[in-house]
């Protein structure tokens, strides 16, 4: 775990005790891989099956809201959460939809259609397609090539949002209307550029929860990380983390 780590966990404990409680609203949780840990990754992309298999069982409990896809939230101002994954690593597949399926749990996968030609540890294009059959598997798209959106020109930013859900769509016969965006990068111009593709529904990565006022193309997204122990998940679901969205930034006011 990097210092860095411990700086922001030890500032979301001390908001515990003094902070007042976080609104209901959708809240998003973003994850990336679910297996043994990724060499060389100073991020924590990768959460153990054992420690995600605990966090999905406190998701399924209720206590954090309705589990919901990305897609399917109601994003009326009521309690919900939704489960999210980027990238399309191959243990999306193989650990973490067996345990999101086994506790009927709604979830959606955003997948890059470049990595998917990258070979492992991102998923095939067969796999995809066995990974939209799990139950209450959503499938959504992560930009086509994963390059950053919100400093792409018109003309490549069109191409990305554009390409990506065509390919999706045309793999697997059936409508993509969520994303993710990569890197968390976007703005209100991307936004636009989104809804003209035919999204309605994209998550960025700014921590927090949504309400019906919320532009449903900028959903706020806190981000999982293998770091995080039990108690930093919790904090993470229920909103004692959210402080950490004022060192990032408002896509929505870019």
């Amino acid at each position: 775990m990097s210092g860095t780590h411990r700086l922001w966990r030890a500032v979301a404990r001390a908001r515990e005790a003094f902070a007042a409680p976080a609104g209901a609203g959708l809240r998003v949780l973003g994850y990336h891989s679910v297996g043994p840990a990724i060499p060389g990754d100073p991020y924590g992309l990768s959460t153990s099956a054992a420690v995600f298999a605990r966090q999905m069982a406190l998701i399924a409990s209720g206590r954090f809201g309705a589990p919901v896809s990305l897609g399917g939230a109601r994003l009326d101002g009521g309690a919900e959460i939704a489960v999210t994954f980027d990238d399309g690593y191959l243990d999306t597949l193989t650990t973490a939809a067996p345990i999101l399926a086994g506790l009927s749990l709604p979830f959606s996968v955003c997948v890059t259609p470049g990595l998917l030609d990258a070979g492992r540890p991102h998923l095939s294009w067969p796999e995809l397609k066995e990974l939209a059959r799990v139950p209450g598997c959503e499938i959504g798209a992560h930009g086509l090539t994963h390059a950053r959106l919100d400093s792409a020109d018109d003309a490549r930013l069109s191409r990305e949002l554009s390409e990506s859900r065509r390919r999706l769509e045309e793999a697997l016969g059936r409508p993509v209307t969520v994303m993710t965006w990569p890197h968390g990068a976007a703005s209100a111009r991307t936004a636009d550029a989104a809804r003209a593709a035919g999204f309605v529904r994209a998550g960025c990565s700014l921590y927090g929860s949504n309400g019906p006022d919320r532009n449903p193309l900028l959903l706020k997204r806190t981000e999982i990380v293998g770091f995080d122990d039990e108690r930093d998940f919790a904090g993470k679901a229920s909103g004692t983390w959210d402080w950490f969205a004022l060192r990032q930034g408002d896509p929505a006011k870019k």
